[in-house]
């Protein structure tokens, strides 16, 4: 779980003080958030003696004050919602029983039509600024964006909302967790948007997910053999070999260092297919499935064990 940087920041002496002033003061000092005015310029055309000439009297009013919130602020904010609230992003469970229910005993061509269906009516649900639906391609012509980079703009969006809501964010920054209550919670015009959006993306990508609609490599995050082939593609056969790999790591079974011999070993030797040097392969291993192991090294080629490993190994691979 990652580290919550600038929950309880904000010194609770500070804060009972209840002094805006003092807080902001606190926060823009220690680059929480930057103040900002914003002025109105106001003016009018007088007349000179000069036939044809006027001058302008102009006047600069202040109109507020505004806090704007880092970026880093935001995001960690965001993702405490998300999880302080997290009883209310189950509208998903609902769904998928009633679509459970709908697509019971029909084929995978009829289920992805109505699966379709539903993914159109929860996407146009999020009131997604038609500019976001659009983007550029490499040559600078306007073509259609996917709806995944739409939701994303429209996130980011909600990010900005967020960062001059100085009445949400100072709570959280001083650590008063009764302050989101339930009460909150149905009433914050703020966190309701957040909320639907949230439930309704949970929706949009399972259902992506089960179907392929559309490729999504913003929420949905690539698989590590994809990760690994994009870094390491000049040390392995092919991306199934490094697919097959990752399927193996999937059982805590094989997480041992044993196992690990037998897989090196079995590319090297028993299909004889590329393969990373040893020393590398293991930090690959160790990096991408959190797990960690001495050199490998195969002492004994005729155990018992390692064979049988290797026999499985080979099944697998012939039959995927």
């Amino acid at each position: 779980m990652k580290k919550k940087q600038y929950y309880k920041i904000l010194p609770n002496q500070l804060y009972k003080t209840n002094n805006q002033d003092i807080i902001i003061k606190h926060l823009v000092e220690n680059n929480i958030c930057e103040k900002f005015t914003t002025h109105q310029y106001s003016g009018n055309f007088e007349k000179t003696d000069v036939l044809g000439e006027f001058y302008s009297k102009s006047r600069r009013t202040k109109i507020y004050d505004s806090l704007i919130y880092s970026n880093e602020v935001i995001n960690e904010f965001y993702s405490f919602l998300l999880t302080h609230y997290r009883a209310g992003l189950g509208q998903h469970i609902i769904f998928n029983l009633k679509l459970h229910q709908e697509i019971f005993g029909l084929s995978y061509t009829k289920s992805k039509k109505i699966a379709l269906s539903y993914f159109e009516v929860y996407y146009n649900q999020i009131p997604v600024n038609p500019s976001f639906k659009l983007k550029f391609d490499e040559i600078r012509n306007i073509i259609p964006a996917t709806k995944f980079e739409s939701l994303k703009r429209y996130k980011d969006c909600l990010f900005l909302n967020l960062e001059n809501k100085s009445e949400l964010i100072i709570p959280y920054l001083a650590g008063e967790d009764n302050y989101y209550n339930r009460d909150l919670f149905e009433n914050n015009s703020m966190i309701k948007e957040i909320f639907e959006f949230e439930n309704n993306l949970k929706i949009l990508i399972e259902l992506n997910n089960k179907y392929q609609f559309e490729k999504d490599d913003i929420f949905t995050p690539k698989p590590k053999a994809e990760l690994i082939y994009e870094d390491y593609s000049d040390d392995f056969h092919s991306i199934e070999q490094i697919q097959f790999i990752e399927k193996q790591f999937l059982n805590e079974k094989n997480r041992n260092y044993s196992f690990v011999v037998s897989l090196f070993y079995f590319f090297i030797n028993e299909i004889q297919i590329k393969m990373p040097s040893a020393d590398l392969f293991n930090e690959i291993i160790s990096t991408n499935f959190n797990f960690t192991f001495s050199k490998i090294k195969l002492n004994d080629p005729s155990n018992l064990n390692h064979k049988k490993r290797v026999n499985k190994l080979k099944k697998e691979w012939l039959n995927p």
